[in-house]
Order: C-alpha cells, then sequence, then structure tokens
C-alpha cells in the first residue's frame, strides 16, 4: 500500500448515547450536540419525495444528478455544467485532492479546521502546510506568505470548522488577489446557509473575476439532509468536467437527488431553521461567563477553554453530548429547551 497510510487513522466518530451512558455512568437522557446536526430537521416534503421515489430503487442513479444539477443552477442562476456532485463534502475533497494533486505539490490551510483536507493531501503525497490559527479564525496573511510556486490548492473553510468564525467578502477578495492564479482556492462553504453576516462573502461574484476559485455546498447542514450525504462543488466548465473523470459515475443515489430536490424547493422550511438557529445563537453570547465563546456564523459554537475534558463531562453529566478539542468544546445548537440547559451549564463551569 502507498506507505504515507501509515501516517494515518480512520476517521473516529464520538461515542453513542448509550456507550456514553456507559462509560460515565449516566442516567436519564443524552442530546447529541456533537456532529451539527440541523435537528429540526428536514422539510416534509422531502418524505414525501422519498416515498414518491421508492418504486425506482431498482435503477441506477442518474449520473452526477441532472435533474438536481439543473435546480441549482437555476436558484444559483449559473450553468449546470458547473455543478459536480459527491456523496457529501467529503467525497467532494476526496475527488478535488485525486484530480489536481500530484506527488510534492503543496497544500496550504489552516490549523484547526476541517480534518479532511491534511488527510487527503497525505493520501495523495501532497506536503500540507497548516497555519496557526489567528483569534480563532483563519490568518488570511499568513497563508498568502505560505503559498508559493510548489502550491497547487488552497482550503478556506468559511465559516470555519469547528471554530464558526467567517471572513467577509472584502477580506477574502483581498487573500485572493495575493495569490497566483494557476492555485485553486477552494472556498469550503458547509455552513453557508446558516450565515446571516450581512458582508459574507459573495463567493459566485467573486467566481466571476478569478476563475481560480470555487466554491464548496452541502445538503447535510441547514437542509438537514446528513444521512443522505449529497454535497456539490461550484466551478469552471473546465474544471468540472475533469473532476467528473475520477467521481464515482453512481456516487449520489436516486433517494439523495430526489430529497434534494425537495428541500431546496422548500427555501421557507430552511429560512425558519435558520431564523431560529439565529436566534438560539445569540443567547449564547449574552451568558455571564469567564469563558471564551468564538463568534459564530453556523449552528454550533466554540468554546475556548483549558480545560475542556472537564467542561465536556459537566455537559454530559447535565445530558449533552458535545465535541472535544485540545483548546474547547464545540456545541451544536440544538432546540431551545437543550441549549438552555448547555447554557446553564457554561454559566456555572
Amino acid at each position: 500500500m502507498k506507505s504515507q497510510i501509515a501516517k494515518l487513522n480512520a476517521y473516529q466518530p464520538g461515542l453513542s448515547p448509550k456507550a456514553l451512558k456507559a462509560k460515565y455512568h449516566i442516567e436519564g437522557e443524552l442530546y447529541k450536540h456533537a456532529s451539527n446536526e440541523n435537528v429540526f430537521g428536514p422539510s416534509p416534503k422531502v418524505k414525501e419525495a422519498i416515498q414518491t421515489s421508492m418504486d425506482d430503487l431498482f435503477l441506477y442513479p442518474e449520473p452526477n444528478a441532472p435533474q438536481l444539477q439543473k435546480a441549482i443552477a437555476k436558484h444559483l442562476e449559473i450553468e449546470p455544467e458547473r455543478i459536480i456532485f459527491g456523496a457529501g463534502l467529503d467525497e467532494m475533497i476526496v475527488i478535488i485532492s485525486r484530480t489536481l494533486l500530484r506527488a510534492g505539490d503543496k497544500v496550504v490551510t489552516s490549523e484547526a479546521t476541517f480534518g479532511q483536507y491534511f488527510h487527503n493531501a497525505v493520501v495523495e503525497d501532497a506536503n500540507m502546510v497548516q497555519v496557526p490559527l489567528k483569534h480563532g479564525s483563519y490568518d488570511l496573511d499568513a497563508i498568502a506568505e505560505a503559498v508559493d510556486k510548489d502550491t497547487a490548492i488552497v482550503w478556506l473553510c468559511n465559516p470555519n470548522n469547528p471554530t464558526g468564525t467567517y471572513h467577509s467578502h472584502e477580506a477574502i477578495e483581498a487573500f485572493i488577489k495575493k495569490i497566483p492564479a494557476n492555485v485553486t482556492i477552494i472556498l469550503d462553504e458547509a455552513y453557508g446557509e446558516y450565515v446571516t453576516a450581512a458582508d459574507f462573502p459573495r463567493t459566485l461574484e467573486l467566481m466571476e473575476t478569478y476563475p481560480n476559485v470555487a466554491m464548496l455546498r452541502t445538503f447535510s447542514k441547514a437542509y438537514a439532509l446528513a444521512a443522505l450525504r449529497i454535497g456539490y462543488m461550484v466551478t469552471t466548465k473546465t474544471l468540472a468536467s475533469k473532476l467528473n473523470v475520477l467521481r464515482p459515475p453512481f456516487n449520489t443515489t436516486r433517494l439523495s437527488e430526489q430529497a434534494a430536490l425537495a428541500a431546496l424547493k422548500d427555501q421557507a422550511h430552511l429560512q425558519k431553521a435558520v431564523a431560529i438557529n439565529q436566534r438560539e445563537r445569540e443567547k449564547f453570547y449574552e451568558i455571564d461567563t469567564n469563558l471564551k465563546l468564538y463568534p459564530s456564523q453556523t449552528n454550533f459554537v466554540f468554546v475556548e477553554t483549558s480545560e475542556a475534558t472537564k467542561l465536556n463531562q459537566a455537559l454530559l453529566q447535565a445530558g449533552i453530548i458535545a465535541r472535544e478539542f485540545p483548546n474547547g468544546v464545540r456545541i451544536t445548537i440544538g432546540f431551545p429547551e437543550q441549549n438552555k440547559v448547555i447554557r446553564e451549564v457554561l454559566a456555572q463551569f
């Protein structure tokens, strides 16, 4: 096998509520706030679409989800040929890395960001440069300085996972201007639908001026289709055609395509979930606490603390499963009653 595989570990999901109860001797219910899932669920129309599609399960899906491709193209007012689909953004990152990276190429991103950028760069025997965060955000100046003639890809997770912070349109465009045109800059906007900041990047507009910029979006987060694994990339027709060479022909299912179509059409349901999330998110910044909460534009908050394990255990004892990191804890925003419990733990910690 590839020698670099020895440097990697398989993804380790968090323990189930049942396993956590046994490990920590917890009585009562546990609520999962560790994976940034939309607890409000998808549009009711999604269930109807899936039920309608059940008679076609014996058929292979149409490659690259053409119905959904046209619907998203209309929604974004772009050409369908610029859109390519993956079984979630995890697979899109695999396809992108496999297509664009050669052994010895350089990939630049940040520390404390989505781990699949690093994972797939190592698989392709590329050299990964991870620039430290600055105040919980990508240090765009330092990332620009790290880019050189060997750089193939720059990954920007905006808003960032796990910190929830974002960079504005002005900041991202200033950064793009510093990067050579032969370097692909990928803006991973998995949480883009949750953003309420007025100055969030107008990425499609940037792509018209800078063809080396591409955008990732997903139906796993705000659209609440995490179980069905469907995400997409918007890029140039040329790059999309090259990515399609390596995209598995039937990588997205008929059910996921129909579900995503129904979710996309029900923008009222999406906006309702986003509005509730915003109201609940803002309540976290009203807590009287010495803990540092990074300003989030997502459906989670990141709490910085040198006692992450203790905080994580305090949340568990209150019935909340969160995600622990070396320098803090990431907590998914859930139902109002669950969020109230979380805020009480943070206030008392």
